[in-house]
């Protein structure tokens, strides 16, 4: 298998219908230094085929059959390892999911820049039926652990969790693992997951390319709790997990830790999207 600086992963199941668009957005990237992965997670529609089909135009594309089918957490964490063990940068790519053809380059242009930054990310084009809109990240999220120690935290964490499909260091798994299963649930993970990055200033954002998104899966109504007892228990567990991160902050008065606790329950609030007695 050929060696490249970046290694895309597709952890894919049932995604025939739309997964060669994603492949060929890949390919046709300005950014040549790359190899990616099929992960197959056992489909049972025409997924191999057409995966095999784009290897064969494209040596770049290779397949990796899962054995037995894994839940979603599993088969993106597999996805994460492989990238993270083959190349110096990774990414992962849903079969249904583009980006302009400036992504890889640019993103990794950032990382190359400043090497303590583990993940580079850009704004989200998120399309639905009645067309897109773009998602930006909150400016007062940027240079957090200065900030922090001066008292300033703001009220929400907003980013976009598309941002898991950014263009990652591979010395990041170590993160991305800690924190990957401890919601206990797919919804919302990638939020979740995604706080340490942010808030520990490892995230180099790129103004300009895009991560093309396509809503509708249906992961909340998959995976979202319904009820109220299950969501109260996700929004504490989101809510404490990203609080113990003040552990890796510098130190900062109990104000500043008030806030951020205050951030940390507006966070777990949006991104859930679930609300509790209609108030809060």
């Amino acid at each position: 298998m050929m060696n490249a600086r970046v290694v895309v992963v597709f952890p894919v199941y049932n995604g025939a219908a739309t997964l060669r668009e994603s492949l060929q957005s890949i390919a046709d990237q300005d950014f040549e230094d790359f190899r990616a992965i099929i992960l197959n997670n056992c489909s049972t529609d025409a997924t191999p085929q057409v995966a095999q089909r784009f290897c064969e135009e494209d040596r770049r594309f290779s397949v990796v059959d899962n054995e037995i089918h894994l839940g979603a957490e599993d088969n993106f964490a597999k996805a994460v390892k492989i990238g993270a063990g083959t190349g110096e940068y990774f990414c992962l790519r849903a079969a249904d999911d583009l980006s302009s053809p400036d992504f890889l380059r640019k993103l990794v242009e950032a990382l190359d820049a400043d090497k303590t930054k583990l993940l580079a990310a850009c704004s989200t084009k998120s399309f639905n039926a009645k067309g897109f809109k773009l998602k930006h990240p909150a400016p007062d999220i940027f240079d957090f652990r200065a900030n922090y120690a001066k008292g300033r935290v703001p009220r929400n964490l907003t980013f976009p969790s598309e941002w898991i499909y950014g263009v990652f260091r591979s010395r990041s798994l170590d993160i991305l693992m800690a924190r990957w299963y401890e919601l206990g649930n797919p919804w919302c993970f990638a939020s979740y997951v995604l706080s340490e990055f942010v808030i520990r200033d490892l995230v180099a954002y790129v103004p300009g390319p895009t991560f093309d998104f396509r809503e509708g899966s249906g992961s909340q109504q998959k995976f979202g709790a319904k009820r109220f007892r299950d969501r109260l228990s996700q929004r504490l567990t989101y809510t404490l997990g990203c609080y113990r991160l003040v552990d890796k902050l510098p130190p900062a008065g109990l104000l500043a830790k008030a806030k951020f606790f205050r951030m940390c329950w507006n966070d777990a609030r949006r991104k859930t999207r679930y609300k509790l007695l209609w108030i809060f």
